[in-house]
């Protein structure tokens, strides 16, 4: 049965609307024949069904929603929502105040539609609050300034509900721009079961979309339209405040906006949830302590000083920012950013099995970074080895460093670790190198050869030990011991020097440089003792002594200290004499025209000693033997600082190289 209140209600809806709209008489007089049978049908006792249409006067106190006189009633409990479900409309403020509903006015029933505003009219606002909750099961209307607020600072927080089923609904409309809608600490929950219901992009505090369903997976779309983003931000916004709840049964679809995540802790609830981010950016910006959802993201921006940690593993297609000051927390799970763009402006940590997958772009390249695969040792290249991956820039205020080995095989092997040092803070660009030296033995940071031959990198990407790089071969040429340059084919038979357990000592009454085993080797016995010659040291010794004996002589010397003091004085110019050695420059029909290095056997070795041999400053041991040893090493580096070619701690140092050969054979030449 209709209820005559309820008949009440629709005069005074369709007197309201006289007044607002300003019918014609003629629309009136139709209007009042459509209550007058409405009444006879009441009086007949037929039932009917329909949704009244309430109007707020302002008629009681003109605030509380639960006074039947603001709805121009008179009876009791004749307000919207006590037992039925009405549509309501709230066009216009009163003077008494802001319309409220509190905890003390809870409402039992329902309503429809809930519309605030009007377009000629302006717009009330209306106050949820004291853990009041209204339920529109159709939607909820703000038009023109009007307000809704889910509580403030006298009434507490209020919630609201939508139970929009329909396919598509849009539950929660805003008219125009000039519309607000205040969160304040309350909470918006979707219940519907239909298909992309649509959520308002706009900001909450709690969001729950909480199907009353969960035999099938509902959709909800943030926004109606269609929108576009960048990495950092979409055409529309929205923005929950303390935690977006995602129940069973319901699938978020963020629709190409922008989700801002601005609460600590759990911010993101989704158990047995699920979202598409489908184009959008994800932020979580709190200052606090929070914990990023696990799923598959687009856009993922972190931002904000405390730290943000995973819950699980979690993907990202598009772009990953870690913003300046904030923190990502891998812990021990797995960030998949394959394809993604990674840029790290703050710190990102790793636990124990976490890391990071993005593929690792790495190449051979000279020292200017150009990538590169052909080398000439001969001319003393240096191989470099780059790697490009900025998930690898975990401290964005810091250069950090990676190692790889690089291994040159030819006529001898040769592997060396090399440390990659970050080009920049922040640049996720890793580099270093080694540079070649030819020689029979191994010689510390230096990229050994003998002949030309390959090379090999080997590198794996300390988070992610399945990322290894590419591009990591190449070749060189180079000099083999004895003869020309090599086209870069690697010798059919390796000749490695080795060195004798028996330690190595320059001295010089026992340790001789042999060809028989192309070793350094010791022995007390059976080798002959070299003299040693003068040196610079030893004549200023001399000089020093020759003059403390002359101070010393009285005034009137006897003939046997004058004696003693020639004979220091003779001494002192043998000496320097045998110092100057053979005159340089002499023609020894010597032509150097190969790199010469430590550990080598060949004639061109010997042609060296015989040069060096000459002047006992440099080589006083004047052996020759053909091998290149310790005391030939250490003449040629004699050498070089003599002539000013290289020094200790220089590129070449030891290394008979172009510079070298060009001074010998310019003194012991044609």
């Amino acid at each position: 049965m209709i209820e005559v209140h309820k008949l009440h209600d629709l005069a005074v809806f369709i007197i309201n609307l006289v007044k607002i709209n300003k019918m014609s008489r003629k629309y009136f007089i139709i209007l009042g024949l459509f209550l007058a049978v409405s009444v006879f049908v009441s009086s007949a006792g037929i039932v009917g069904a329909y949704t009244t249409t309430a109007v707020w006067t302002g008629g009681g106190d003109g605030v509380t929603w639960t006074d039947p006189g603001n709805w121009g009633n008179t009876s009791s409990n004749a307000y919207p929502g006590a037992s039925t479900t009405d549509a309501v409309l709230i066009s216009t403020q009163t003077p008494t105040g802001d319309i409220i509903v509190r905890a003390t006015s809870t409402l039992p029933g329902s309503l429809s539609t809930l519309t605030l505003g009007a377009a000629n009219t302006g717009g009330p606002t209306l106050i949820l609050g004291n853990g009041a909750t209204i339920s529109a099961s159709t939607s909820v209307i703000l038009v023109s300034t009007s307000t809704l607020k889910l509580g403030d600072s006298t009434w507490g927080s209020g919630n609201l509900t939508f139970a929009n089923g329909n396919d598509s609904a849009i539950p929660f409309r805003f008219g125009t721009t000039t519309t607000a809608f205040t969160a304040a600490t309350g909470t918006v929950t979707f219940t519907g079961t239909g298909s992309n219901i649509v959520i308002a992009t706009t900001t909450y505090y709690n969001l729950n979309l909480t199907p009353t369903s969960t035999a099938t997976t509902v959709t909800y779309k943030f926004g109606a339209d269609s929108f576009s983003c960048t990495s950092g931000g979409c055409t529309a916004t929205t923005t929950v405040s303390n935690v977006l709840t995602v129940s069973p049964g319901a699938r978020a679809n963020f629709n190409s906006t922008t989700l801002i995540l601005s609460g600590s802790g759990t911010v993101f609830s989704k158990a047995n949830g699920t979202f598409i981010a489908n184009g959008s950016v994800i932020q979580y910006t709190s200052a606090s302590a929070t914990n990023i959802a696990t799923g598959t993201y687009d856009n993922l921006n972190i931002s904000g000083a405390a730290t943000k940690t995973l819950l699980g593993n979690t993907t990202a297609t598009s772009t990953v920012t870690v913003a300046s000051g904030s923190t990502l927390a891998i812990s021990t799970y797995t960030f998949t950013a394959t394809g993604s763009t990674w840029t790290n402006s703050g710190t990102v940590t790793e636990g124990t099995g976490g890391k990071i997958t993005l593929a690792s772009a790495t190449t051979l390249a000279d020292s200017a970074g150009t990538s590169k695969s052909s080398f000439d040792g001969d001319a003393r290249d240096s191989v470099y080895f780059k790697v490009t991956d900025t998930s690898l820039n975990l401290l964005a205020a810091t250069a950090e460093t990676l190692t790889c080995t690089i291994r040159a095989v030819s006529g001898i092997s040769d592997t060396e670790t090399v440390t990659l040092t970050e080009t920049g803070v922040a640049t996720g660009i890793f580099s270093g190198g080694v540079t070649f030296g030819m020689s029979g033995t191994d010689v510390a940071s230096q990229l050994d050869y003998q002949g030309g031959g390959t090379l090999t990198v080997t590198w794996v990407d300390k988070q992610d030990s399945d990322d290894t790089g590419t591009g990591k071969t190449g070749t060189f040429t180079g000099t083999a011991p004895g003869g020309g340059g090599s086209s870069g084919s690697v010798a059919t038979t390796a000749t490695t020097a080795t060195t004798a357990t028996t330690a190595t000592t320059d001295t010089t009454t026992a340790t001789t440089d042999t060809t028989t085993t192309t070793t350094d080797t010791t022995t007390t016995t059976a080798t002959p003792a070299v003299t040693t010659g003068p040196t610079l040291d030893s004549i200023q010794t001399k000089i020093a002594a020759a003059v403390a004996s002359i101070s010393a002589l009285p005034a009137n010397p006897s003939a046997a200290d004058l004696t003693a003091v020639q004979a220091q004085i003779a001494a002192i110019l043998a000496d320097i004499q045998a110092l100057q050695g053979t005159t340089q420059g002499a023609a020894l029909g010597l032509n150097f025209t190969t790199p010469l290095s430590y550990g080598i056997t060949n004639s061109s070795v010997t042609d060296l000693q015989n040069a060096l041999k000459t002047d006992s400053s440099v080589y006083p041991e004047g052996l020759v033997t053909g091998y290149f040893g310790p005391m030939t090493l250490r003449a040629v580096q004699k050498f070089q600082e003599k002539y000013g070619i290289a020094a200790s701690g220089e590129p070449g140092y030891g290394y008979v190289g172009p510079k070298t050969r060009t001074k010998l054979n310019e003194l012991y030449g044609q």
